[in-house]
C-alpha cells in the first residue's frame, strides 16, 4: 500500500502540471504517444503467455499501432496543431486512416503467409492489440485538442466512479456483477460508483463556465461545449439533461472498460499488464477505464457534430 501511495503521488506530481500548465502542452502530447507505444508492448507481453509471436511481427505491430494512431489524429480537424500534424505538414506528407488501415491489413496478411509460426489466429490477436490501443490513445489525444476540460471531465468521472464503486462495494456489495471476470465487483458498487461519477461529472460540466477560465490560457470564461456544439440554440434544460446523460454513459463505459481489461488479464492469466508503475501495474492498468470511456465519449461528440446542425432546425 505504501508503494502504491508513493507511486500515485509521483504520477500526480508529473501528470498534473502537464495537464494544467498550457506551456507544457507539447510535452503532454509526447507522453501520450510514449504511453501508446508502451501499452502496445504490454499487450504483446500479455499474449506471450499463451503465444509467443515472432519478433518481426511484434515490431510491425508496434509500428502499425502507432501508424493507426497517427492516421486517426491526422483525420480530425481539432488536431491541426498537434505535433504529428505539424510535422506531416512540414514534410508535405499526410498519413490518413484509410491508408494506415489498408497497410495494416496488407502487412499482417503477408506475414501470415511468409512468417513461420504465424497463423490466422495470431493475425486476429495483432488486430485486437492495434485497435484496442490505437483507438483508446487517439481518442484521448483528440479530446485533449478539443479542450483540456474534456480530459479533466473524463478522468474526474472515471476516477470517482472507480473509487466509489469500491467504497459502495465493500460496504453494501452482495450481488456479484461479473464473478468469472472480476469476483470483487458487485452491482451495488457499480450503481454507487455510477451515481457519484455521474453527479460530479455533471456538476463539473454544468457549472464549468463559472470556474473554467482557470483551465484556459486567455482566462476568459466559456461554456463546457463551446467550440464543439452550438448549445445556445437549445434551452438550458436540454443541455443539462444531455450532460447528465453523457456523464452517466461515460461512467458506465469506464466500468465496462475496466472489465474488458480484467477479461484480458484473466484470459492470459496475468495479474498486471506490467510493473512500470510500482504498486499500480502498467499503463493499461492505470488507464484501461479512461481509454474505453474516452473512445465512447469521442464517438458521442463525433456523432453530435454531424447531427447538431439537423437538430437545431427542430423547434423545441
Amino acid at each position: 500500500m505504501k508503494k502504491r501511495i508513493i507511486t500515485g503521488l509521483v504520477l500526480g506530481f508529473i501528470l498534473l502540471p502537464l495537464i494544467l500548465i498550457h506551456s507544457l502542452f507539447p510535452l503532454l502530447q509526447v507522453v501520450i504517444m510514449l504511453f501508446c507505444i508502451v501499452a502496445t508492448l504490454e499487450m504483446l507481453n500479455m499474449v506471450r503467455k499463451k503465444r509467443n509471436l515472432p519478433t518481426l511481427v511484434k515490431v510491425l505491430t508496434v509500428l502499425l499501432t502507432f501508424l493507426i494512431y497517427i492516421g486517426i489524429i491526422n483525420e480530425d480537424p481539432a488536431c491541426s496543431q498537434s505535433i504529428i500534424t505539424q510535422l506531416m505538414n512540414q514534410i508535405e506528407f499526410k498519413v490518413s486512416i484509410i491508408t494506415t488501415l489498408t497497410l495494416s491489413v496488407f502487412v499482417l496478411f503477408v506475414c501470415m503467409v511468409f512468417v513461420p509460426n504465424f497463423d490466422a489466429s495470431d493475425v486476429a490477436c495483432c488486430f485486437m492489440i492495434i485497435f484496442y490501443v490505437a483507438l483508446g490513445f487517439s481518442s484521448l489525444t483528440i479530446l485533449l485538442f478539443n479542450g483540456m476540460r474534456f480530459i479533466i471531465y473524463l478522468f474526474l468521472i472515471c476516477i470517482t466512479t472507480d473509487i466509489f464503486a469500491l467504497v459502495f462495494g465493500l460496504n453494501f456489495g452482495k450481488h456479484k456483477m461479473a464473478p468469472l471476470i472480476s469476483p470483487k465487483k458487485t452491482w451495488e458498487g457499480a450503481i454507487g460508483g455510477t451515481f457519484v461519477g455521474t453527479l460530479l461529472g455533471s456538476l463539473f460540466a454544468i457549472f464549468y463556465e463559472n470556474f473554467g477560465h482557470y483551465f484556459v490560457s486567455n482566462g476568459e470564461p466559456i461554456k463546457f461545449f463551446t467550440g464543439v456544439f452550438d448549445v445556445d440554440k437549445f434551452p438550458k434544460f436540454v443541455g443539462g439533461f444531455f450532460i447528465i446523460l453523457l456523464s452517466f454513459l461515460i461512467s458506465v463505459s469506464s466500468q465496462i472498460g475496466d472489465l474488458v481489461a480484467s477479461k484480458f488479464k484473466r484470459t492470459y492469466d496475468i495479474k498486471d499488464f506490467s510493473q512500470i508503475f510500482p504498486g499500480h501495474g502498467g499503463v493499461l492498468d492505470r488507464f484501461d477505464s479512461s481509454l474505453f470511456a474516452g473512445t465512447i465519449f469521442l464517438c458521442v461528440i463525433t456523432i453530435l457534430r454531424v447531427a447538431m446542425p439537423l437538430m437545431t432546425g427542430i423547434s423545441l
